[in-house]
């Protein structure tokens, strides 16, 4: 088994965070988490409140497992036409980002009838879209999970409505409302933040 341990440590392209004590019982290190924060906002500037939610196909997913890709959180509701209609676009976005492994994250707020979304709602948004790929989760969530102030989280007036969050899980800017060039102002955003923040 040490052997074994030993080989595959070596194998690999990075550091090994295997320990082998005398005994030969084999120790994992965890890396520590770049996320050290506990405070969180809604606001610009601010590191966004952590979430986990279920996915499409009935997975949970969780924000903060995020860290080191850029962000779009966009909150929607199924009867909304301007939500339908960015809707469309995610596609595009998602294939011309991909190098950057920008992350689409649409949360679905309300179904057709106003009634919190089910997975098979879900599943209806992703084909009508096609939406497809691991870096575009369709989420489900309800009025629970939004704040009656940015001070205090995820703050919603009007559907769609989209947070734009760095690398560095930084909330670098929110839209109320649906356009494409100010969608697209909020991608150059979070895709060049490294450089404008240097």
């Amino acid at each position: 088994m040490k052997i074994l341990t030993l080989l595959l440590g070596l194998l690999s392209c990075q550091p090994s965070n295997l320990n082998v004590d005398n005994s030969g019982n084999v120790e994992v290190q965890e890396e520590p988490s770049p996320i050290t924060w506990v405070d969180c906002s809604g606001q610009e500037g601010d590191h966004p409140c952590d979430f986990t939610l279920k996915d499409q196909d009935g997975n949970d997913f969780n924000l903060y497992e995020l860290y080191g890709k850029p962000i779009i959180v966009d909150f929607s509701t199924m009867w909304c036409y301007y939500c339908q209609r960015a809707a469309y676009d995610i596609k595009e976005i998602s294939d011309l980002y991909s190098e950057e492994e920008l992350v689409y994250i649409t949360i679905l707020i309300q179904d057709f009838s106003g009634e919190p979304p089910d997975q098979d709602d879900l599943l209806d948004w992703q084909n009508h879209f096609e939406i497809t790929g691991k870096n575009t989760p369709v989420l489900a969530a309800d009025q629970n999970m939004l704040s009656a102030s940015p001070a205090d989280g995820w703050y919603i007036e009007a559907y769609p409505t989209f947070y734009f969050i760095s690398t560095e899980m930084e909330i670098k800017m929110y839209l109320r409302g649906f356009s494409e060039a100010a969608v697209n102002a909020g991608i150059d955003t979070i895709i060049h933040s490294d450089v404008i923040d240097q």
